[in-house]
């Protein structure tokens, strides 16, 4: 069972590495270039669900400290592969922002259990650095979403600036 798991995880790894020596033979990434469709939306949301379930059971050889941030690591990365997935299947600069959100929430929420193994002083540390890492991401997917829809001044269809007052 672990050589099955380990030449998935190397086959894994050779596509990885071969799309980042050769991205033009990555697959396209685009969400507006390519919608999603709703079968291609249920087979990714089982995939997510089949690994959320993987996890789980990975988590569960653990003990202690270790089986805790497993479990946040799995519910996290569930959380954002799902938000993900919406904002792919739905695109807007909404979901996209949500889904950027859920993103910082995982890994602050995974920060939190890191920073629960420290004491005193550094675990404070631990955690205004997460919250702090936490608010920069939302912070900067709210500027990309007011980036994206063209800001207080956007642009007309045609690409010339708007004038003052249309949005």
């Amino acid at each position: 069972m672990k050589k099955q798991a380990t030449l998935v995880a190397l086959l894994l790894g050779l596509g990885t590495a071969c799309w980042a020596a050769n991205p033009a033979a990555a697959p396209a990434r685009s969400a507006a270039a390519q919608p999603m469709t709703k079968a291609a939306y249920e087979s990714a949301r089982d995939r997510i669900e089949a690994q959320r379930k993987a996890d789980d059971k990975a988590c569960k050889r653990l003990k202690g400290h270790a089986r805790d941030l497993c479990r946040v690591q799995a519910k996290g990365r569930e959380k954002a592969e799902r938000a993900q997935l919406e904002a792919r299947y739905e695109p807007s600069p909404e979901a996209t922002q949500e889904a950027k959100f859920a993103v910082a929430e995982a890994n602050y929420e995974v920060e939190k259990v890191r920073c629960e193994a420290r004491k005193d002083r550094a675990r404070d540390r631990c955690l205004k650095a997460a919250k702090a890492g936490r608010e920069a991401a939302e912070r900067q997917a709210r500027v990309e979403k007011v980036d994206s829809t063209g800001g207080i001044f956007g642009k007309d269809g045609d690409d010339k600036p708007a004038k003052a007052g249309k949005s």
